[in-house]
């Protein structure tokens, strides 16, 4: 009982936060808090979060060992994605696969979050990103909150996001985000 009222109030703790954070980009008083961040801390913490939700999935991490260090907004680029594996696991069949990819291109930080579900309806696709939109075909609950907060944190960053049906099957979430990066190589220790 007591770890269901811990994940309860984990998730109201999450919609308030969304709730917050889509005020305060809509209000115009939003600014960056960006430092130099290990993208693998940050995916960390989030896996770690979601763990729960995660745990009936098989979860292909491609992220190279050797990723800079890139100057983000950790508490924005965590919650966006958060936002993107927690609403995968919500409408995603169990024990499917999830792959997320990230790369630097450029001084681009590139984010592909591909799933294998039954991707989005054409009716619905150029609306994920709308507040409180939910599809018609939905049925777990939901506040329509979580990619409209993944976009509005993307686009503070000055990036974006786009979502498209994979060819095969599933559907795909795919961030560019411009960053500075670090020129200090962490896999050097001299």
């Amino acid at each position: 009982l007591i770890k269901e009222i811990n994940i309860a109030s984990i998730r109201l703790n999450h919609l308030i936060e969304n709730l917050l954070n889509i005020s305060r980009l809509e209000s115009g008083h939003f600014t960056l808090r960006s430092n130099w961040y290990d993208f693998h801390d940050l995916i960390n913490r989030v896996l770690d979060s979601l763990q729960q939700e995660l745990s009936n999935y098989n979860l292909h991490l491609n992220i190279p060992d050797d990723l800079p260090l890139v100057k983000i907004d950790f508490g924005l680029i965590e919650q966006v994605m958060y936002n993107l594996l927690l609403n995968t696991s919500q409408y995603v069949p169990q024990h499917t696969d999830i792959t997320l990819d990230v790369i630097m291109e450029g001084t681009n930080l590139n984010i592909k979050l591909t799933d294998q579900g039954t991707g989005f309806r054409v009716d619905d696709i150029d609306h994920v990103f709308d507040k409180f939109f939910r599809g018609k075909s939905v049925m777990t609950g939901g506040t329509g909150l979580g990619l409209s907060i993944v976009k509005g944190f993307v686009e503070a960053h000055k990036g974006e996001v786009i979502v498209y049906n994979a060819p095969t099957k599933g559907a795909v979430f795919e961030i560019k985000i411009p960053v500075e990066v670090s020129l200090f190589d962490i896999g050097n220790k001299d």
